[in-house]
């Protein structure tokens, strides 16, 4: 079993700052989310085609087909669903997969997403293209290798139940519930220039993470992310009456009043007060995760017969669970997800413990 950190996994991203070295957080709810960017060199702008040109297909239960007419090889969004209006059943991709340059790629782990409709998938374009909302992530991840058919089934049944769709085994019947809520949260986000990832976090505790091969591609993936896959976090929060902390509300009324200051300038610096706080907040979540360890175990269904070329790893640890695809140590796409029965003060508390085992002295005479 091959090991992977997570400082590793990120190297070269940093967070998007402002121009007062503050970290930028774009929020709705209690859902919120930071944005990651790097330097031009370690985007892969001319090495990877837009996925959005591939065309998708099947001759059986699941597996999908991905045929890449581009004459540069491209990675399929992680977890991506194809909803299709012709008389086939709906497929999802239970992570990402690499497709190479004019060529096919078939990925036998697919799963359906559509209860007992029937009949194939018949050159369906990005039209049709959707992607597994977040929180069916961890569930999704656990079936990678996995050639049932029906493996993503308790992943879409937990989603009704969260987001009150009644959807059973049909996908398509929470986005027909829901398309102009999540088309409403885009405009919510504002995507960086130069963006290559994203942390998202809710309640405080990073939930998510994604980091992609290069700036064109976040760009080409930038609405489904939002839409539909951090997309559901807003809904079930939204459903469930959970609200963001008041963090400039609170600044804002804690604020000694200085003689002769306007009200403009006493609300700039509380707005400041409330970037450094905030700052403050996410690099000690983010810290907490810095010194993470994963097993990367080799996706054999998502190397057929390749000695060469990218390679995906299935990542897993006690707390999050995820996939990697690298080659020669170079991340090209990073999906991390937070298990949901981890609780990550516990992260703290042994990260603590270790900061305390490296301070103290070695034993002596």
């Amino acid at each position: 079993m091959e090991k992977r950190e997570f400082t590793e996994l990120l190297k070269g991203c940093t967070p998007v700052k402002d121009v007062n070295g503050n970290i930028l957080v774009q929020s709705i709810l209690n859902m919120e989310l930071v944005c990651l960017t790097t330097d031009e060199e370690y985007s892969m702008d001319d090495k990877f085609g837009n996925p959005m040109n591939l065309i998708a297909s099947n001759t059986g239960y699941g597996h999908l087909n991905f045929r890449n007419t581009d004459a540069k090889p491209t990675i399929t969004p992680t977890q991506m669903a194809v909803i299709n209006d012709q008389s086939a059943q709906n497929h999802g991709m239970v992570k990402a997969g690499y497709v190479r340059a004019k060529s096919s790629t078939d990925f036998n782990d697919a799963g359906c997403v559509q209860g007992s409709q029937t009949g194939y998938l018949h050159e369906v374009t990005a039209d049709n293209f959707r992607m597994l909302p977040v929180t069916m992530r961890e569930m999704v991840f656990e079936q990678v290798g996995d050639h049932s058919y029906d493996h993503i089934y308790p992943a879409i049944n937990r989603l009704g139940r969260d987001t009150n769709s009644s959807t059973g085994n049909y996908l398509d019947v929470y986005f027909n519930k829901y398309d102009k809520d999540l088309e409403q949260f885009i405009a919510h986000f504002e995507r960086p220039r130069n963006l290559i990832g994203t942390i998202v976090l809710v309640d405080g505790e990073i939930v998510a993470i994604d980091k992609f091969p290069s700036y064109t591609y976040a760009e080409q993936v930038w609405d489904l992310m939002i839409r539909d896959c951090y997309g559901a976090l807003a809904l079930i929060s939204q459903l469930n009456s959970r609200t963001g902390r008041k963090t400039f509300t609170e600044i804002l009324n804690d604020l000694d009043v200085r003689a002769n200051e306007s009200t403009t300038d006493r609300l700039a610096r509380a707005l400041e007060l409330t970037k450094k706080s905030i700052t403050e907040r996410v690099t000690e979540k983010l810290e907490a995760v810095l010194d993470l360890e994963f097993d990367a175990e080799l996706d054999i269904d998502g190397n057929p017969s390749r000695q060469n070329g990218p390679r995906s790893y299935v990542l897993t640890n006690e707390g999050y669970i995820g996939q990697v695809i690298s080659e020669s140590n170079f991340h090209y796409m990073v999906s991390i997800v937070k298990k949901e029965s981890f609780d990550p003060n516990a992260l703290r508390r042994v990260n603590e413990m270790k900061r305390k085992a490296r301070s103290q002295d070695r034993f002596g005479l």
